[in-house]
């Protein structure tokens, strides 16, 4: 390319102030943008990674969960096929009397083989269980009942703060009984 008499064929490197701050601002609105997505993407990046640290961490929980359920199941089911076979082996011939005194005597004679020092603890925390539920019970039932009991006093006296303990009021208890005006009351 030939350049015009008298002009250079190169422009110079002369920038004006305004275009120079208008690049600037430009320059530096993309770094920002550039800054903020990076930020935004660390962050989510972070987020996720946390998120699949929890996920493992269920799933392993979920996983030993399930492998203890897997062993009582299958005793379960052992127990279940050893029932059956003896129920099979029986036939009608037990009832539930049988049942429980087969136990008895197999835990007494169990107690008479461990000896008075190794007694078998089991039939003797089972009795105590049972005496402190039936101790809570009780308890639970007498706070109930001083419960009501407070409660009853606290209704008579606000019908007696309203007036609600006349003879009148009293009277009228069972007015809808009596009503003659209306048909096919029904009770």
């Amino acid at each position: 390319m030939a350049a015009a008499l008298g002009r250079c064929g190169m422009r110079w490197p002369i920038v004006s102030r305004r275009r120079y701050e208008t690049d600037l601002a430009a320059a530096k609105a993309e770094t920002d943008r550039q800054r903020e997505l990076r930020v935004k993407a660390e962050k989510g990046e972070a987020t996720a990674r946390f998120n699949r640290q929890q996920v493992l961490e269920q799933n392993a929980s979920l996983d030993e969960k399930y492998a203890d359920v897997c062993i009582v199941n299958e005793h379960l089911t052992d127990d279940l096929t050893k029932a059956r076979e003896r129920i099979a082996q029986y036939g009608v011939r037990r009832t539930v009397p049988d049942v429980l005194e087969e136990h008895d005597v197999h835990r007494k004679a169990l107690a008479d083989a461990l000896g008075p020092q190794k007694r078998h603890l089991n039939w003797d925390q089972l009795i105590a269980e049972a005496a402190r539920l039936n101790a809570a019970a009780t308890e639970w039932m007498t706070e109930c009942q001083a419960h009501a009991t407070r409660a009853d006093r606290l209704q008579r006296r606000l019908d007696d703060s309203l007036g609600l303990n006349t003879s009148q009021v009293e009277d009228g208890r069972y007015w809808q009984q009596t009503r003659h005006d209306t048909k096919g009351v029904a009770l």
